[in-house]
């Protein structure tokens, strides 16, 4: 099969690999139908992320089940699913708290050495372990496109939200529209706020926020935002700040934005291990601060909503292009040209 491996800082190629098959029973095997670039990959690409030469990489993809192991009940061959970011069992006691992120099996597809080392996405076939708690069935009317949000991104955005005690009535802004952060934008509508403010550097990703639910929009590489956000909501500040790019830039601008008492919402992949913060201004403003990896609990409740139409991410996907395009959808993705915000691959 033809698949997208990680060559080298900097570097991906289209590659022979061979076609996986079921290991356990409990496994099923997937004829991917999209995948699509995440900003984790660029992470990888870039450095950040630490995977070996010729990895299978990516972690958002939808595909029809293909072949199924003989303990696997829910899911059915034929079923058209969303692979997730991650893998849990959905038996262990984390798993059994809601704690899929600590499961004792967890891994990461298309990611790092040591969280289950699983081969990604971006490839004509894969294989899926504990199949019946990680797979999420796309229902009928809703398309690949609508769904394959539903395996990171979206469910990032939605984790910010409620990380941040996002409630009605509130003001909350968004540092960062890249795919995450416009994600969050259109999940914080889901929770009334009063209005929804969000900050980027480029304004077509603006513009693209504008589409998604938000109120305000503020260019940072124009105007201080902090200032903005203060003289928008009569000095007092943001409610809840979400960080939806993982720079100190970004998290100064939620310390400085967000109002005594608030919270701050981190959702972007730090590539280092430090950042200076003040712990006294956050014991005198009374603030709290919430981070994690992505938990795939909501993967359902966000498909639920988009089938009945109460999100729609169509607007993110800016880009279709087939596998054998990768090399191209990832220099796209990295230099964002072509105002390009999410790219989808079709393996077939």
């Amino acid at each position: 099969m033809k698949a997208v491996v990680f060559d080298g800082v900097d570097f991906v190629k289209l590659a022979d690999a061979p076609k996986p098959d079921l290991h356990t029973s409990k496994d099923v095997l997937i004829k991917v139908t999209h995948a699509s670039i995440c900003g984790s990959d660029l992470n990888i690409l870039a450095g950040k992320i630490k995977v070996g030469k010729d990895k299978i990489i990516g972690h958002e993809g939808v595909g029809v089940v293909e072949k199924v192991g003989s303990d696997v009940k829910r899911i059915k061959p034929g079923d058209r699913v969303v692979v997730p970011v991650s893998v849990h069992c959905g038996e262990c006691t984390n798993c059994q708290k809601g704690r899929f992120n600590f499961c004792e099996h967890f891994g990461m597809f298309g990611h790092q050495p040591g969280w289950g080392d699983l081969p990604g996405t971006q490839a004509e076939y894969m294989r899926v372990p504990y199949a019946d708690a990680v797979l999420e069935l796309v229902p009928p009317g809703v398309s690949e496109e609508q769904a394959i949000l539903v395996g990171d991104n979206l469910i990032t955005g939605y984790m910010g939200c409620e990380n941040g005690s996002l409630s009605p009535g509130d003001v909350v802004v968004i540092f960062g529209a890249g795919p995450v952060g416009l994600c969050a934008v259109a999940s914080a509508r889901l929770f009334g706020p009063s209005l929804i403010i969000s900050v980027d550097l480029l304004d077509y990703r603006l513009d693209a926020a504008k589409r998604l639910g938000a109120d305000v929009t503020i260019n940072s590489s124009q105007t201080d935002a902090a200032k903005e956000i203060k003289k928008i909501t009569q000095g007092q500040g943001a409610d809840v700040a979400i960080e939806a790019v993982g720079s100190p830039e970004t998290l100064n601008g939620c310390l400085e934005s967000v109002r005594g008492g608030g919270v701050i919402s981190i959702l972007g992949v730090f590539p280092f291990t430090k950042v200076e913060i003040s712990i006294r201004d956050f014991h005198r403003r009374n603030l709290q601060m919430r981070a994690g990896i992505t938990n795939v609990a909501n993967m359902g409740r966000l498909m639920s909503l988009i089938q009945y139409g109460k999100l729609d991410m169509g607007p993110l996907i800016t880009h279709r292009m087939p596998l054998s395009k990768a090399e191209e959808a990832y220099r796209l993705s990295r230099s964002r040209s072509d105002k390009a915000l999410k790219i989808i691959l079709f393996p077939t």
